[in-house]
């Protein structure tokens, strides 16, 4: 990576009709492909959190089931599952193995967005070399422990990811005309730099803290404190103006429903009757102490139970983590930009990217420490450690074969985690034969515990409403505004002389039993009936009785 000072730092791609711009045109091409064909080679995905709720949720948004069914999902049920219907709509018309691909394909998208960044940052004299160099940044950046865990999932986070480096590639490539341009050119292009960041937080909204980053970053460039004010002010209602687009709506729906628009999280501001005053917000993975809060990389490095419950390996993010602090003051003390041969990346959106980083994980460990929120940093660490590299007083060459060393040791550490695949690929993604159910006009079907088999009950016949009498979200006997409507349903359904259905894994009938019997029913062991399913192990469906 050598340095030119002189190179077009914003060129997006090598001039037309050349071989370096063919070579690039195939490689967007391309990367899409790759990721659809890796997906195939990693096994059909069967998460926990598919099972729960990624297929039921879609499910009750496209068939009106909010309001007629209660909780399947557990808590998720409450999620925003406006990103899950593509998904859903394929799996049931589709091959599991087309819909494989085509996950792997739009999660592909993200190399095609860290190529375009790479090239715009890295000054390499010759084209070729130069796309060459971000295309293997590109590929490093996606092929993480966690970016791989996640290839071909319904986890989303490789999804939304595509909104956040599309506003960090808007405001890289138009950063002069942002900062440096007549004002009433750069306050539309700021809203419009916001809105991609936007979308992927209404659609999912744990990237909340690579929002608030982008905000920050702005003020990373140089030039008067009140236009960058301004332009961070209208990058954020850019930001807004997606989360209404893209979550508005459901926000809406919960506010109507449930009292809150984020229900049932922050509920102590909101106050729903639904749910007790609490932030219901997961914890259990931030580290606390202040040598916790600054070791924590290298902790979960080493142990990555500290921020999911797979195992994986990964040291990219720990090693710029340590490299920019350290090259920051090398390149402070030695008089950083002082020699412009020395330069093998633009500073000013080279900073931002960075400041964006350090602000993003920030933020993430002490609202989340949850890794799998992380991946849109993991994908770009590659490129972080090359603008850490950049900064120290080095001759090019130099600063060329020390970040290309660290990348490959990088490289190395990974070992990607498994989420739950199966061996091979289902021609229909989830199919389950449901024994069956006589007049399932008159018939309640009740699912219990907390193991995730709600994709199972939308096998069953739509009329039968669900009600989950047991789940994460809640316990029956527990002061929760939530079980008044559960205890309202089973005993109008009572009244009304309908029937019950217990749908439960096998080991959890005397579980599911405990439960019932809150409510005055029974599960009859001996009635129950075994189901085929071919995504997992299927649960059991067991006549109730009253007591």
């Amino acid at each position: 990576m050598a340095g030119a000072a002189h190179l077009p730092v914003f060129a997006l791609l090598p001039p037309p009709r050349t071989g370096a711009r063919r070579l690039a045109n195939l490689l967007m091409f391309a990367f899409p492909v790759l990721f659809g064909l890796l997906a195939l080679t990693l096994g059909q995905d069967a998460n926990w959190d598919l099972r729960n709720y990624h297929w039921y949720n879609a499910y009750a948004l496209l068939n009106g089931r909010h309001g007629f069914d209660v909780l399947p999902s557990q808590t998720p049920f409450f999620y925003n599952p406006l990103l899950d219907v593509p998904f859903y709509l394929m799996a049931r018309a589709l091959p599991g193995m087309v819909v494989g691909f085509a996950l792997g394909a739009a999660q592909g998208l993200n190399a095609v967005l860290l190529f375009l960044l790479a090239y715009s940052l890295v000054l390499v004299p010759s084209p070729r070399r130069r796309v060459l160099a971000a295309a293997a940044l590109a590929l490093l950046g996606m092929l993480g422990g966690g970016g791989l865990a996640q290839l071909g999932t319904t986890f989303n986070d490789n999804i939304t990811s595509i909104g956040i480096l599309g506003s960090l590639l808007l405001v890289v490539t138009h950063h002069e005309r942002l900062f440096y341009a007549p004002m009433a050119r750069a306050l539309p292009l700021a809203l419009l730099c916001g809105l991609p960041a936007g979308l992927a937080m209404g659609l999912k909204l744990t990237a909340v803290g690579f929002c608030v980053a982008l905000v920050a970053a702005c003020f990373a460039f140089s030039g008067p404190f009140l236009r960058r004010f301004r332009l961070a002010f209208l990058c954020g209602l850019g930001i807004t103006a997606g989360v209404v687009v893209a979550h508005g709506a459901w926000s809406w729906f919960l506010y109507v429903h449930y009292g809150s628009p984020v229900f049932p999280y922050f509920n102590d501001l909101f106050g729903s009757p639904f749910a007790p005053p609490v932030s219901a917000r997961d914890i259990k993975f931030v580290p606390y102490g202040f040598w916790d809060v600054l070791l924590f990389p290298f902790r979960f490095a080493a142990a990555p139970e500290l921020v999911g419950e797979i195992p994986w390996r990964d040291w990219r993010i720990p090693m710029l983590y340590a490299l920019l602090p350290v090259c920051a003051l090398i390149a402070l003390v030695a008089g950083r930009g002082r020699d412009s041969a020395q330069i093998i990346m633009p500073p000013q959106p080279a900073h931002f990217v960075l400041w964006f980083a350090a602000i993003a994980y920030a933020f993430w460990v002490l609202m989340f420490g949850i890794y799998r929120y992380l991946v849109p940093l993991e994908m770009l660490a590659p490129l972080g450690i090359v603008f850490a590299i950049g900064l120290l007083p080095l001759a090019p060459k130099t600063k060329s074969l020390l970040a290309m060393g660290l990348l490959l040791v990088a490289a190395c550490s990974v070992q990607p985690g498994d989420w739950g695949r199966l061996e091979g690929w289902n021609r229909d993604f989830a199919r389950v034969t449901v024994p069956t159910v006589e007049n399932p006009e008159n018939t309640m079907l009740l699912m219990a515990g907390k193991e995730p088999y709600s994709y199972v009950a939308t096998f069953f016949p739509p009329a039968m409403p669900v009600v989950r009498v047991e789940s994460n979200f809640a316990l029956p006997g527990e002061d929760k505004g939530i079980n008044k409507v559960i205890r309202q349903r089973l005993e109008a359904h009572k009244a009304a002389g309908g029937a019950f259905l217990l749908l439960i894994p096998r080991w959890q009938v005397d579980l599911g039993n405990g439960a019932l019997a809150h409510f005055g029913l029974r599960a009859d062991p001996a009635s129950c009936r075994d189901m085929e399913d071919n995504l997992y192990e299927a649960p059991i469906l067991c006549d109730v009785q009253k007591l």
